[in-house]
């Protein structure tokens, strides 16, 4: 006998993923929030990411979930993470690679109405040389995306009335060769 292409099972199969597809879905947690704003002496660069996420793409630095939120990470601590963030970003201006010196971090506890509570990991950077000649600088940024590819970043600029504009957003297939960041006009 003569059988044929098995229906039944890939039918079955079709049906249990088209059933379930409602309890599957999930939020993801938020991407990376870089944050720049003029400084006197260059820029300050913010940077905000989930734990969680970090600690998938940095089982290394688990540690940073002993922490206490709302405390500034212990030397040894932000040293560890401030090696890894500098292993993952880079910005460059008209005259090469501006330097990046970690000013602090501190995991902070936040809120989300879909997600409900988690921690981010919240560091500022000193850059020196700042934006002055620098109104096109390129980053270079995969911190977590490395690893949690659906993790996304968004890098926004900070005027002096406080106002937010956004300057660029990419997923780690978008950074390619760096990121464009135009700051002229701001």
């Amino acid at each position: 006998m003569r059988q044929g292409f098995p229906w039944r099972p890939v039918l079955l199969a079709l049906a249990v993923l088209v059933g379930s597809a409602g309890g599957v879905l999930a939020h993801a947690l938020p991407g990376s929030v870089l944050l720049l704003r003029q400084q006197e002496d260059g820029l300050r660069l913010t940077i905000r990411f989930p734990l969680e996420d970090l600690v998938i793409a940095a089982p290394e630095l688990a540690v940073l979930e002993e922490v206490t939120p709302g405390d500034p990470l212990p030397q040894e601590m932000a040293e560890r993470f401030g090696g890894y963030l500098l292993e993952h970003m880079e910005l460059t201006g008209a005259d090469g690679v501006l330097p990046l010196t970690l000013a602090g971090a501190m995991v902070q506890p936040a809120y989300h109405d879909h997600l409900g509570h988690f921690l981010l990991v919240v560091s500022e950077w000193n850059v020196a040389g700042g934006a002055g000649g620098n109104a096109h600088l390129v980053l270079n940024y995969d911190a977590v995306m490395h690893e949690v590819r659906s993790h996304r970043a968004t890098v926004q600029w900070i005027a002096r009335d406080g106002e937010t504009r956004p300057v660029a957003e990419f997923g780690y297939h978008g950074a390619d060769g760096g990121v464009r960041l135009n700051l002229s006009g701001f």
